[in-house]
């Protein structure tokens, strides 16, 4: 068990992004304990055992958290970097006793890890707040980005109003695909066809928004109070840029003017995180930065200063 004050990892295994961190925390001499919460489960491979207490002279939880490569005190847990841990198992059980089974780990093990008094980088109360859209949109205005216009609606007749108003319009999912089969799906923004926005519309709730004439992306990383800034444009100026082949993007950085800068610490700091992915478009004309959206769990492991923002982030759980 490490003696050390230690930074817990919650991810899976094959999380290269989170390999990157715990690198940069090995360079600080930070002991750090990996951990994915969905090895609870000894039926399906997993050996993760733990034993959580409080009271009783215990005044926050306390007790080993072991792993068979790791151990650590839940006391001596300086900071939390979560990251991406698989989901939840227990596939051998039948159906009612598997859904009992996962949420007696969601509120037993993951409750304690995940409100442990110690620095949360992202705390998950806080990405699942900053994880709507329309929360997003209010706060980026409200802060003074520029945002494209939109409309969120099952009316098609407002649709259809919109679209003809503000045409060329886009569609964007307001959460995703749902994961399946331990996969998680992508639908990329997409401009629609007025024609195509029929009753189907009434189904559910559909963002839509004013296409914005861009040259590029921009992606801003922002850990703590470092940030890092890049320009990307992808072959052919697609919609989304995610869509295509990473390796025929370009980069080059981008220096942001200091407003902005402290709009982006200002958004952190409204939705409680410590650091966020935001998204840009870079308007064709005027070269300005107009919101696509913050991604509290975003990927930057593919930035050229990748090593950079690991180490931002090793120092700030370092830190706690």
């Amino acid at each position: 068990m490490t003696e050390q004050p230690a930074v817990l990892v919650l991810t899976s295994l094959e999380d290269v992004t989170a390999d990157l961190v715990i690198a940069a925390l090995g360079d600080r001499g930070v002991p750090t304990v990996r951990v994915d919460p969905a090895d609870i489960d000894p039926a399906t491979g997993g050996e993760l055992c733990f034993a959580a207490r409080l009271g009783a002279g215990e005044d926050r939880w306390s007790g080993p958290v072991r792993t068979p490569s790791r151990s650590v005190d839940l006391g001596r847990v300086r900071s939390v970097y979560h990251r991406r841990p698989s989901p939840w198992r227990f596939d051998h059980l039948a159906a009612p006793v598997r859904d009992f089974a996962r949420r007696e780990a969601q509120h037993g093990l993951a409750g304690v890890l995940f409100h442990l008094p110690v620095l949360h980088v992202n705390a998950p109360w806080a990405v699942a707040r900053a994880e709507f859209k329309p929360a997003q949109l209010q706060v980026a205005a409200d802060l003074g980005f520029t945002i494209p216009a939109t409309l969120i609606t099952n009316d098609p007749d407002a649709a259809r109003g919109f679209a003809a108003e503000h045409a060329p319009v886009v569609y964007k999912s307001l959460r995703g695909v749902p994961p399946a089969d331990g996969h998680a799906g992508a639908i990329w923004t997409q401009r629609i066809d007025p024609a195509d926005l029929d009753e189907s519309v009434q189904v559910t709730a559909h963002l839509f928004q004013a296409e914005v004439d861009k040259a590029a992306d921009a992606r801003v990383t922002v850990v703590g109070r470092q940030v890092s800034a890049w320009l990307i444009e992808a072959p052919g100026t697609p919609l989304d840029w995610r869509s295509g082949d990473f390796e025929a993007l370009e980069y080059s950085p981008l220096k942001l003017p200091e407003q902005t800068i402290q709009r982006l610490y200002a958004y952190l700091d409204h939705f409680a995180l410590a650091y966020g992915c935001f998204d840009f478009a870079v308007h064709r004309p005027t070269g300005e930065l107009t919101w696509i959206e913050c991604n509290a769990a975003g990927q930057w492991g593919f930035l050229p200063d990748s090593d950079g923002i690991a180490d931002a982030f090793a120092a700030l759980l370092q830190a706690g």
